[in-house]
């Protein structure tokens, strides 16, 4: 298992700026498809959660994005609209939506998979014609931040760009369905790709979350049409990875991730705990408050 997923040459603080800054860059070449857009990921984590007392500090080398295909314009093109802000296709991974900028700072655009459009056995490429199936990657888990969203201020890192822009950031229970998806679908398929930062992340968005609140709001997105069968699903990969105890697998990555830092024996009691807590309130919720 990978224990970051921050590995740079940069600085951690540089790299943070740099995201930021990459992350703008995209904000501002997709800005007339704004409605479309939504922040998610380690970027939408941190806006979300500025206060969590954890001991592992911000760290993210990229920014991703969700496109919401039903709010997406004909024109102008996604992948027309993201070079001619001088982003280029990763010449590394050939993977579709993962793009990077001249610094090499990676942007991923990713669409929802049940909005993807028909594909076949290992399709990655989102069907959302006129627009290039290159230009964006289709991801389960998603769907959940196109229902739990809100606008919040994006300004940047670095103290000489003043830049600000006001855009769709993915709620916390939307991004933890997202995480636990990831999570979930790489122990199963792919262990090999997990990475620690992310079970982290988990314990971020559980620390910072109140319960009460999440789980309100998870049982909301266990009821959408839309994100429904994918928070289901997420709940099932919570209480396997994290509410079975300090030692399920998701446990353990979030407590390893703070080794030499932190207390990695307190973050997996303490994440399996609020784990147990979160799934706990979401089985206990009246139905009239679903």
């Amino acid at each position: 298992m990978n224990p970051s997923g921050a590995d740079s040459p940069l600085g951690r603080e540089d790299l943070l700026v740099a995201a930021r800054s990459a992350l703008l860059d995209a904000l501002e070449a997709l800005e007339a498809q704004r409605d479309a857009v939504i922040v998610i990921g380690a970027q939408a984590i941190y806006l979300r959660t500025k206060a969590s007392p954890v001991a592992l500090a911000e760290a993210t080398k990229d920014s991703d994005l969700a496109i919401d295909p039903r709010e997406l314009a004909e024109d102008p093109k996604v992948e027309e609209a993201m070079t001619s802000a001088r982003f280029y296709p990763n010449p590394f991974s050939n993977n579709p939506g993962e793009w990077v900028n001249p610094a090499g700072i990676p942007v991923d655009l990713m669409v929802p998979e049940a909005l993807s459009g028909p594909g076949g056995a290992g399709a990655r490429g989102a069907r959302i014609p006129p627009h290039s199936r290159r230009a964006t990657r289709r991801a389960v888990g998603l769907e959940a931040a196109l229902v739990d969203n809100s606008v919040l201020d994006v300004a940047a890192l670095d103290p000489s760009d003043s830049r600000v822009y006001r855009v769709h950031v993915a709620g916390l229970a939307a991004l933890l369905v997202a995480k636990l998806h990831k999570l979930g679908e790489r122990a199963l398929g792919n262990p090999d790709r997990l990475v620690d930062k992310d079970a982290h992340d988990i314990y971020r968005i559980l620390v910072d979350g109140p319960t009460v609140e999440l789980a309100t709001t998870v049982v909301r997105l266990t009821e959408d049409e839309l994100a429904g069968r994918v928070t289901i699903k997420a709940v099932e990969y919570l209480r396997e990875l994290f509410a079975a105890g300090p030692d399920a697998t998701g446990s353990e990555m979030a407590g390893r991730a703070e080794e030499g830092i932190g207390d990695p024996a307190f973050v997996s009691q303490s994440v399996s705990f609020l784990a147990a807590d979160l799934v706990k309130a979401i089985e206990e919720l009246p139905p009239v408050a679903k």
